[in-house]
């Protein structure tokens, strides 16, 4: 009786929550326009590894990131994970770390990734003295020059990418 009482009322309550007159019914939903990633990264041995695809923001578990993939392969991404829990409303500089439970505001860490299939992968990643990362903002565009980061190698990655390198290229996304 008790569980045919409580279904009862949550029929009603669907039915009565929202009623035509209501404010809410018409509310636009913002949707960002989709951005994109040209990254470029050059290892000390001249081997280039390549990224150019769609690049956004997004907020979850607890992490703010900055993600892209390559056009075409879901497999090899770009992330910077940060503490916000929203985008900067001003242009910011943030550090680049290798520590993930660093929970300064001012500090993120950066990856590129591909994954070959398997267990192998290729991965660059930010560490202690990579560089800075500065996010410039314009109304709800978002750019960042990414010249000069440097990112390390990691030691099971596969010829020929088996070197440190140096980024090149730009992010631009929007809140």
């Amino acid at each position: 009786m008790t569980r045919k009482l409580i279904f009862a009322a949550l029929i009603i309550g669907m039915f009565t929550g929202c009623s035509e007159g209501d404010d809410n019914n018409n509310q636009p939903i913002y949707v960002a326009p989709q951005g994109v990633a040209n990254i470029t990264l050059t290892t000390t041995d001249g081997e280039e590894f390549k990224l150019n695809g769609p690049c956004g923001w997004a907020y979850a578990a607890g992490v703010g990131y900055i993600g892209a993939n390559q056009q075409n392969d879901n497999l090899k991404t770009f992330s910077v994970d940060t503490n916000l829990t929203a985008l900067p409303a001003t242009t910011t500089t943030y550090t680049i770390t290798d520590d993930v439970l660093d929970e300064a505001p001012n500090k993120i860490t950066m990856h590129l990734v591909k994954f070959n299939g398997g267990s192998s992968f290729t991965s660059f990643d930010g560490f202690v003295g990579s560089g800075t990362l500065t996010l410039v903002v314009e109304g709800n565009k978002v750019t960042a020059d990414l010249s000069g980061i440097d990112l390390a190698a990691d030691e099971s990655n596969p010829s020929p990418f088996t070197q440190d390198g140096t980024l090149a290229g730009t992010l631009t996304f929007y809140k």
